[in-house]
């Protein structure tokens, strides 16, 4: 038999309807055991009062539909389980289900026709409103069966009152009517609650989709906006590398020193320690651009930064003042300390051999080293480093000055003469 109402995937709620039929394959699994054991019952209480005959045909067609309905509704357990092939099984199980009402049905039938007026007959109706009760919640997910479900279900009990009854029975037939209006009305209300409730379920597990799917989209929206973070941050440091570094020389410029010079100051006033800064320069650096050109002395410019920077201990730092004069920041050293190493670097460099000029010629540096106190302004500082400077020039170049080893008239007089 083919469903009156067909379900075809190209309707609006067509996987709401698909979970409904589900829903009603379920129950009728789940129904078959509890099945057996009501027709046992029902067999114990009409077993004197029924025809033998009748009562064996019954229960054999009860049997095979029961074992039919089990073994669909296997098969359709072990099949995919899309939406889709719900519908496939679906006729199968309905028909199975269908049969079982006109056997529950029939059961008046069983019955001795001369012993309609036997109270067990009476509760033999009794009993079988309550399983048309309990069939009205299982078969109200189906429908296009409703109508067909009532009908195969109480055509013959209630033509069987309607017929033979006397008034006792047709006072039964009126009230069974009243019950059965009832029972339509909750039919279509229940089968209504069910479709809205699948179709709750549904749109929550869309919504639950969406946001999952949102939730993996703003992971990589936060993966990329985290990476464009990093990459504006290493834009960012290496443009202020770029401001902070000498473009000849390669190492920090007088715009790195200043911002230096701040913070090791405040480390200072902070910690109370001293720490210590020179400032060097090559002698007669003039002569070099002079006698071999500016890119010469831009070469010896870059060889003695190299020469410097691997002299250096971990922890000094080289910048460029200007020109051929450079800025050495040694927090951690104290000015004679600071001193020893720029003369032990100062002798390497008096000998060493410069790529840009001729093997004659020697290039010597003279350097200034003073102490900072915490409470010593930078700028006065950088000026004591200068006039140190200007003493090693003043007496003879090639050598190491510290200011704390010029007296006071001749800081005042480099001061005059800077």
């Amino acid at each position: 038999m083919k469903p009156a109402l067909p379900l075809l995937q190209e309707q609006a709620g067509w996987r709401e309807e698909a979970d409904l039929l589900r829903y009603f394959i379920d129950i009728a699994y789940r129904s078959i055991p509890a099945v057996i054991g009501g027709v046992a019952m029902l067999v114990a209480i009409m077993y004197q009062h029924a025809q033998p005959l009748h009562l064996a045909v019954w229960l054999l067609l009860f049997g095979l539909v029961e074992w039919r309905l089990w073994w669909v509704i296997r098969r359709f357990r072990r099949a995919d389980l899309h939406p889709g092939s719900v519908f496939q099984h679906y006729t199968a199980v309905r028909d199975c289900v269908l049969a079982d009402c006109l056997l529950w049905g029939a059961t008046v039938w069983v019955m001795d026709s001369h012993q309609l007026d036997n109270p067990y007959h009476l509760l033999l109706l009794l009993w079988l409103t309550g399983i048309f009760a309990l069939l009205c919640i299982m078969v109200a997910a189906c429908r296009d069966i409703h109508a067909l479900f009532f009908a195969t279900f109480w055509a013959y009990p209630l033509c069987s009152l309607l017929v033979h009854g006397q008034r006792l029975e047709q006072m039964v037939l009126a009230g069974l009517l009243l019950y059965l209006l009832v029972q339509w009305r909750f039919l279509g209300r229940f089968r209504s609650t069910l479709f809205d409730t699948v179709k709750l379920r549904h749109a929550n597990q869309s919504m639950m989709e969406s946001l999952v799917e949102l939730h993996v989209q703003s992971a990589v929206k936060r993966e990329q906006l985290q990476q464009q973070q990093r990459e504006l941050t290493e834009a960012i440091a290496e443009r202020q590398r770029l401001l902070e570094c000498d473009a000849l020389t390669g190492c920090y410029n007088q715009r790195a020193l200043r911002r230096q010079l701040d913070a090791h100051a405040a480390d200072s006033m902070a910690s109370g320690r001293t720490w210590a800064l020179a400032m060097l320069d090559l002698d007669h650096f003039k002569q070099v651009n002079d006698s071999f050109g500016h890119q010469a002395g831009d070469a010896v410019l870059q060889q003695l930064v190299q020469q410097l920077s691997s002299l250096l201990p971990p922890g000094l730092e080289l910048f460029r003042y200007g020109g051929e004069e450079f800025v050495i920041l040694a927090g951690g050293l104290a000015e004679a300390e600071l001193a020893v190493m720029l003369d032990d670097i100062r002798a390497r460099l008096a000998t060493a051999r410069w790529e840009a000029l001729p093997a004659s010629w020697q290039q010597t540096m003279s350097a200034g080293v003073v102490a900072c106190q915490p409470s010593d302004p930078v700028n006065h500082s950088l000026q004591l480093a200068d006039m140190a400077l200007y003493a090693a020039k003043h007496q003879g170049r090639n050598r190491v000055c510290l200011a704390s080893m010029l007296a006071a008239p001749a800081l005042e007089r480099f001061s005059r003469s800077s």
